[in-house]
């Protein structure tokens, strides 16, 4: 049975083919005519029909004008899906899918095959001016199904809140609100998506005329979810307000931060916070490796947690404090000084604290000294003061605590936090544990935490990097938000493939691309350039690959360096053995460097994590070291390339370049932009010419030119091809080639 087309009543009418392509109506009397017979599956009265849409004419006008319409739709729908007699209409059920079905069923949320149901007002902004009894149908249709859509409204937008979907749930809030002005979930709503919009302001206008028209039409006034809301958004130093026992919301820092690919795992955390929130706390170690989002679920789902009445104190961990007793517990300490209900804290319990934390000394001078103790005993009084600590401040509000790198904290906290979880019980405490799986297997009690998750009721969830298509999104949005025209295809691949769908490491790739241009990183280190950007947006790279290479023996080491030399082809096992590596070795090697992520499994072979690991790996190898490694790595491939292997040119050429073979590397760089051109590869071809062009000398310059204004006419870029090739002065050679793009261009002309 063929699909039929969909008509679209939830917000503004549309029809949509099987292919969904949209159906548009240049009278718009038609597509209101199909709406009415879809909507009332009977037989109709044409005379009724005819006065319903056009009461200004005549009868036999507008019995013609109907006869119009229906033409329309048969040519639309099909000639079968209109019934009609002499004096009688009907819409053939079957002859259209109607959306109004899937609310009516409750098919909300959709499946794996089906799309969640777009829901907004019925027939929204859809009125027929000389047919005023076609609009009191339509308000009388609307009032009827307005508490199906609203159901509808407030599941999806608790599905959106789930997700961290802020921009959807705004739209669902405006629709909520149009159909009930004074809904307080719709207004819940619009002020949680302008926070994490960054514009606290703006939500709190909403609610402000929120709150006047509540007042002013019912007399009522916000419940305390909303009215809380307000005042922790309000609360800042210039401020006044008199609920100081209310903590504020920071949320300016999610102001052009979108958030993209991550609904799966900020729900699990979400519904870890609902039912925490119970009095049955449920806890999270997030795992991913850094730069793909682990800090930013947290923070979220802090800044969530907090607009609804949860107070939370974060710890970074960081490697030097890794040595310090009590650093990371005493940080979180502090952080829950300063919140309501900490006052209440017995003050022994006070004062065994102040013997790690010293700012609990500086806030209570008053505070009793500890009790004498030694060894354990020590251990075990500071963590029974900090699990008093949290229990007093969980009576008045429920507690998230972060502690960012678990692999760095110290063990002394490790301890106290191990023993935190295990007396957690019914207390509105909820614990969010980020770490790095490569890091956290380097033993210690972090490594033993993790290993007893189960018994303390820490669930894991493992944070992947983005896919290609949420990575694509993600790069759409960050050069939107600064308003520039976007990078060329070759650019925003080669962006992209650097990231590998991590977005911390996109983001900064960007913003090297927007200051830098062809010279950023992302470019830069497969570019057809002597040497790659050694500068660049890798510093916290840099450190974790410090940290692992010290832990690596000098087998693996080796291996490392020679898989940064050899980028995309480090599967290629022969070629180790260019460094004196056995296949033992090369396999041993690469095992480690995935055991620590420094490498990862990409399905079809390993590949760095992303190329800023890479890009860090890179150049930490000795400058005179990577020149014969490259020199080595080309004569084996040049070696392959005349034994018949395609499709090497460039790959050569690069190798080539940067062991400063410029000869050879002229010759590799044409062929091989040759062979990407007849292959169809345009954007590699691009980006190695691109990159090429400033370094060559004139002759070659010339030739490669040609090529590139040839790659920018097959990707359609005429502008730049004719602006490209202008700039080139006399040919020297490929004189055809320089006809075939000028011809070209004269015909795009």
């Amino acid at each position: 049975m063929p699909i039929p087309p969909q008509l679209r009543c939830l917000g503004y009418p549309t029809l949509h083919a099987p292919d969904g392509s949209a159906v548009r109506f240049r009278v718009r009397k038609h597509l209101a005519l199909l709406v009415y017979l879809a909507m009332a599956p009977r037989i109709h009265r044409r005379d009724r029909l005819a006065e319903l849409l056009w009461p200004a004419v005549s009868e036999r006008e507008g019995r013609h004008s109907l006869a119009t319409g229906l033409s329309v739709l048969r040519a639309k729908l099909g000639h079968a899906a209109i019934e009609a007699g002499r004096d009688t209409v009907r819409l053939v059920p079957g002859s259209v899918e109607l959306d109004l079905d899937r609310l009516a069923a409750g098919d909300i949320l959709g499946s794996e095959t089906v799309p969640v149901l777009a829901v907004a007002p019925l027939l929204e902004d859809f009125d027929i001016p000389d047919a005023p009894g076609w609009n009191q149908w339509k308000d009388a249709e609307a009032a009827n199904w307005q508490p199906r859509i609203r159901d509808a409204l407030l599941t999806l937008t608790d599905r959106s809140r789930r997700h961290g979907d802020t921009r959807t749930m705004e739209r669902l809030a405006d629709s909520l609100l149009a159909i009930d002005p004074l809904s307080e979930e719709g207004i819940r709503s619009k002020m949680e998506s302008r926070a994490f919009a960054g514009d606290r302001l703006s939500a709190l206008k909403h609610f402000e005329a929120w709150k006047a028209r509540l007042a002013d039409e019912v007399g009522a006034h916000p419940g305390e979810l909303v009215e809380g809301m307000a005042v922790r958004l309000r609360r800042r130093g210039w401020e006044r307000t008199s609920e100081s026992h209310i903590a504020p919301v920071h949320t300016d820092q999610w102001k052009d931060r979108p958030f993209i690919g991550r609904g799966a795992q900020y729900r699990v955390l979400y519904e870890a916070w609902e039912s925490t929130e119970r009095g049955a706390p449920r806890h999270a170690l997030v795992t991913g490796d850094s730069g793909v989002g682990k800090s930013t679920l947290a923070e979220r789902l802090a800044t969530a947690a907090g607009l609804q009445g949860a107070v939370s104190a974060r710890e970074q961990c960081h490697e030097v404090a890794r040595d310090v007793p009590y650093a990371a517990i005493g940080a979180l300490a502090v952080g829950l000084l300063d919140k309501p209900g900490a006052s209440t804290i017995a003050p022994e319990w006070l004062g065994e604290l102040g013997r790690a934390v010293s700012e609990v000394r500086r806030r209570f001078p008053h505070a009793p000294p500890p009790l004498e103790a030694e060894g354990e005993t020590v251990r075990i009084r500071i963590a029974d003061a900090f699990v008093e600590l949290v229990n007093a401040v969980a009576e008045e509000q429920p507690v998230i605590l972060i502690l960012d790198d678990l692999h760095l904290a110290d063990d002394a906290s490790v301890s106290v936090l191990h023993l935190l979880l295990r007396r957690l019980e019914r207390q509105r405490v909820l614990v969010l544990l980020t770490a790095r799986p490569g890091e956290i297997s380097t033993g210690g009690n972090a490594q033993r935490l993790v290993e007893r998750a189960d018994q303390v009721g820490l669930s894991g969830v493992a944070v992947p990097p983005l896919t290609p298509d949420e990575a694509s999104e993600l790069l759409d949005s960050l050069v939107a938000t600064r308003g520039e025209a976007g990078p060329t295809p070759a650019a925003r691949r080669a962006l992209l493939q650097a990231a590998a769908g991590y977005p911390m490491v996109l983001e900064l790739l960007t913003d090297d691309w927007h200051t830098h241009g062809e010279q950023c990183l992302a470019l830069s280190l497969g570019g057809m350039t002597e040497q790659a950007a050694t500068e660049g947006p890798g510093a916290m790279y840099a450190r974790i690959l410090e940290r692992l290479s010290a832990e690596l023996d000098p087998t693996s080491h080796n291996v490392l360096n020679l898989a940064a030399v050899l980028g995309a082809r480090l599967n290629d096992f022969e070629l180790y053995g260019l460094a004196d590596l056995t296949l033992a070795q090369t396999m041993a090697g690469l095992s480690r460097l995935a055991a620590v992520r420094i490498l990862r499994d990409a399905g079809e072979g390993l590949e760095f994590i992303n190329e800023l690991m890479r890009a860090q790996a890179y150049v930490a190898v000795p400058s005179s070291v990577r020149r014969v490694l490259h020199s080595k790595v080309a004569d084996q491939l040049i070696e392959r390339a005349d034994g018949g292997e395609p499709m090497l040119g460039l790959e050569i050429a690069w190798h080539c370049i940067r062991a400063r073979r410029k000869d050879e590397f002229a010759r590799y760089l044409i062929s091989g932009s040759d062979d990407a051109i007849e292959q169809g590869a345009h954007v590699n071809a691009e980006r190695a010419l691109i990159t090429a062009i400033p370094h060559l000398e004139p002759g070659v310059k010339e030739q490669a030119q040609f090529r590139l204004a040839l790659v920018l006419q097959d990707q359609g870029r005429w502008e730049e091809s004719k602006a490209l090739f202008g700039s080139v002065s006399s040919p020297s050679q490929d004189n055809a080639l320089a006809e075939n793009v000028r011809a070209a261009i004269a015909i795009a002309d």
